[in-house]
């Protein structure tokens, strides 16, 4: 990959956002569907599981390697991070917050992405960045002020949300810190299934007695399970890797804040949540910082990855 001042988003990349967005934004009200009837930890273990089957059956299907040569200790690190580390938090926010609030949290992770990326990785700390930086905090505050003033929600999901999305953008960072040699798709598969670990656990030891209830789950819910398998910890999980491994950390980060957008209007259609005025300032706040890193910088000198 070659591109300016490694601070815009190559082009070539500009249709896996736009896909990724599109699969991951929907999720957010899907997953609030789900999570009323399915177990949360039942439901994110068979995404885990999912994952781990498609993308190896991907890589499997291209002629890629299937298995490291070794590495396993950073693959179970980054991992841990992305998967469970990022889960359990997430689960238990989505339970107090709307749909719409929670994903415009979540993606206050590139906010730190950006940081650890400048921090460990040596990445340039720019202006677009910067701008970034502070449109995702705005954004943040503009989403809790109500709960700061003690509507609507309680301060405690917000909480468990950005430490999700703080998981999340440590993940990144790691990814990118500490490579191993295998292509995306083994890579993503492994991830999930050894990050998974803890989940996997939590099945047995808190939700025993309601495995049995799940052939009384609507098809909605059925329907939300299989979309999460499928087409978000599938398809979504091989494009976000690809997006990883050809921009730099911070810049991907950033990049994936289309979501949110598509994640409120989500929540609008399938939910009928209704925005505040905060929340649609928020959604400005974050269409804003991923400007910052998707329009050309004018200069003309960027090529495709």
């Amino acid at each position: 990959m070659s591109q300016a001042a490694g601070d815009a988003l190559p082009r070539s990349l500009w249709i896996y956002v736009a896909g990724l967005s599109l699969v991951w934004g929907m999720n957010w009200p899907v997953m609030k569907i789900v999570v009323a009837e399915v177990p949360p930890w039942t439901f994110r273990a068979l995404c885990f599981l999912s994952a781990f089957a498609g993308l190896l059956g991907i890589a499997a299907l291209r002629g890629q390697r299937l298995v490291p040569a070794g590495g396993w200790g950073r693959i179970t690190l980054v991992g841990l991070f992305t998967a469970s580390l990022n889960s359990i938090p997430l689960m238990l926010g989505l339970a107090q917050l709307p749909a719409g609030r929670t994903v415009v949290l979540y993606y206050t992770m590139p906010v730190w992405s950006v940081l650890l990326a400048a921090w460990l990785l040596g990445e340039p700390f720019t202006l677009r960045r910067v701008v970034g930086i502070v449109s995702g905090l705005v954004a943040v505050l503009l989403v809790a002020l109500p709960a700061l003033r003690g509507q609507d929600f309680p301060l405690g999901g917000v909480g468990l949300v950005l430490l999700s999305a703080m998981s999340w953008a440590i993940a990144t960072v790691l990814q990118k810190k500490l490579p191993v040699s295998l292509p995306s798709s083994s890579y993503s598969a492994w991830v999930m299934l050894i990050g998974g670990i803890p989940v996997y656990l939590l099945v047995p030891l808190l939700e025993a007695d309601r495995l049995a209830t799940l052939g009384a789950v609507s098809a909605a819910a059925v329907g939300g399970v299989l979309y999460n398998m499928f087409a978000v910890f599938i398809l979504g999980w091989w494009i976000w890797m690809r997006i990883v491994e050809r921009a730099p950390a911070g810049v991907a980060a950033l990049s994936s804040l289309a979501t949110p957008v598509v994640g409120v209007t989500g929540g609008m259609l399938l939910l009928g949540e209704r925005p505040s005025w905060t929340d649609y300032a928020a959604l400005a706040a974050v269409t804003l910082a991923m400007a910052s890193v998707t329009l050309p910088t004018g200069r003309g000198r960027r090529t495709g990855a």
